[in-house]
């Protein structure tokens, strides 16, 4: 399976992202699991803290590059970190995994809610 992102600790694989959550990569925050996939395909439990999947390390996220898989980039939290855009809020851990609302409570792990739970059961 491929993820939408690829993210790197001092230069080696620490964990794919299936959505870059710009706001979770701030200083003295940390991305949360809802959207963290390891190479296995499971998600990291939100209450956890991550790690880094080639050292073991919690990483800051000062030490973390987001790569886009599809294209190899990896400017996006540069405009953010040198001070040129502002922080975004982090994400809610209590957000629809895959569409990130709020509507009818996201239940569940990784947490879905009613509409998006329906769509992938196939309803």
């Amino acid at each position: 399976m491929s993820w939408e992102w690829t993210i790197e600790h001092h230069g080696h694989f620490a964990w794919f992202q299936r959505s870059l959550m710009i706001g979770d990569f701030a200083p003295r925050r940390v991305p949360i699991g809802n959207y963290i996939v390891r190479p296995d395909g499971r998600c990291d439990d939100p209450a956890q803290v991550p790690v880094c999947e080639t050292c073991g390390e919690v990483p800051k996220t000062d030490d973390l590059i987001a790569i886009e898989t599809a294209t190899g980039d990896s400017n996006f939290l540069e405009p953010y970190r040198r001070g040129f855009k502002k922080w975004p809020r982090p994400t809610d851990p209590n957000t629809c995994w895959l569409c990130n609302s709020q509507r009818a409570g996201a239940t569940g792990s990784p947490p879905l809610c009613e509409q998006c739970a329906a769509h992938l059961a196939g309803k």
